[in-house]
Formats: structure tokens, C-alpha cells, sequence
């Protein structure tokens, strides 16, 4: 279930960036898939871990997803945490 959440955060992350040309705040990633602000926090440092973003501590916007959403599998077998 977390790892659904995980890429429903990434596919969130992904389209903001590509739509507006920048990242979304934590705020708004929470609000978008219903998870409290320290949640998205977390699920934001394991995108980070399997390599699929890259973050700048200590900025708002400071993400940018780098996986193509084309190139994960729906049924990918994600790392673990």
C-alpha cells in the first residue's frame, strides 16, 4: 500500500513539474494524494533513495523528478525502504 502512495506522490510530482515547469510544494503534494505534510516528507526521500528525484534541503520547490513516468511499470516490483 505505501509504495502505491509512493508512486501516486511521484505521478503527482511529475505532471506538476511537467504542467508548470517547476515542482510542487509539500503542501500541495499533500493536499493532491491525502497525506499530512511529514508523510509526503518521507515518501519524497524514498524517490530520492531509489533515485527518481533529486531534492535541495531547505527549498520549497527544491525537487525534480528524473524517471520518466513512461518508464515505470505499473506492475514494477519497487525497492524497498
Amino acid at each position: 500500500m505505501q509504495h502505491q502512495t509512493t508512486k501516486s506522490v511521484y505521478a503527482f510530482v511529475w505532471s506538476y513539474h511537467q504542467e508548470h515547469g517547476f515542482s510542487p510544494t509539500l503542501q500541495e503534494i499533500g493536499e493532491a494524494c491525502g497525506i499530512v505534510r511529514s508523510g509526503v516528507s518521507r515518501h519524497l526521500d524514498k524517490l530520492a533513495r531509489w533515485g527518481w528525484l533529486t531534492r535541495e534541503d531547505g527549498k520549497a520547490r527544491g525537487m525534480k523528478p528524473i524517471k520518466p513516468m513512461h518508464e515505470i511499470d505499473p506492475q514494477l516490483r519497487l525497492p524497498g525502504f
